[in-house]
């Protein structure tokens, strides 16, 4: 099967129906560490673009703006097909185990079809995941022009959102470890102090 015959497919799946896919294939577990992953990649990405804007002086808000959801988009276009590639691959091997231990083919049936749903389904979460985290990063960069705001001010506000962006994630993954929500939050943000010290310290090379 190809990607176009696949979303011909699931445009006409039922919700249930691919409900019962997506658990077939193991989706769940697998999309979960996708998006938490590439959120953390979007808004590290999002804190160095932003934390370098400043440190070289650029005024316009605009210009961070367009830097910043390019290189989002370029993440999200990558990590989709590398996703989907990587787990196309992965679910082909699966497939050839199976039918190994059954001895007969599983081409065109449920198991192939819940197989090829589940690579499409990581590949979109992938794909969306640093740049939804990455916008909201960049919010105040698209609300400064509208509503008057300098371009400190701009700043500040995305350092926050970014901030409270890697705390969510890591408090959710408090909630999927079933351990301390709040200090997974913290080492999130850890996480992102560490890459604000980096890229500033890129101003001594200067």
């Amino acid at each position: 099967m190809n990607i176009p015959s696949i979303c011909a497919e699931l445009s006409v799946i039922s919700i249930s129906k691919l409900k019962e896919l997506l658990s077939m294939g193991g989706t769940g577990g697998i999309a979960r560490r996708y998006m938490v992953m590439n959120s953390f990649d979007g808004s590290l990405t999002a804190l160095g673009i932003i934390i370098g804007s400043m440190l070289a002086n650029v005024e316009e808000p605009s210009t961070i703006l367009l830097a910043g959801l390019g290189a989002s988009i370029a993440m999200g276009v990558s990590g989709g097909f590398g996703a989907y590639l990587t787990e196309s691959a992965v679910k082909k091997q699966e497939l050839a185990e199976k039918e190994s231990a059954m001895l007969e083919e599983i081409n065109d049936t449920v198991h192939d079809q819940a197989a090829q749903v589940s690579s499409i389904f990581v590949a979109i979460v992938d794909g969306i995941s640093p740049f939804v985290a990455a916008s909201i990063s960049f919010m105040p960069y698209f609300f400064a022009p509208l509503f008057k705001f300098d371009i400190e001010f701009a700043f500040v506000s995305s350092i926050l959102l970014t901030a409270t962006t890697l705390f969510v994630l890591g408090a959710y993954l408090g909630v999927i470890s079933d351990e301390n929500k709040f200090l997974y939050g913290l080492r999130m943000i850890v996480a992102g102090v560490v890459t604000a010290i980096l890229v500033m310290m890129l101003e001594f090379l200067h």
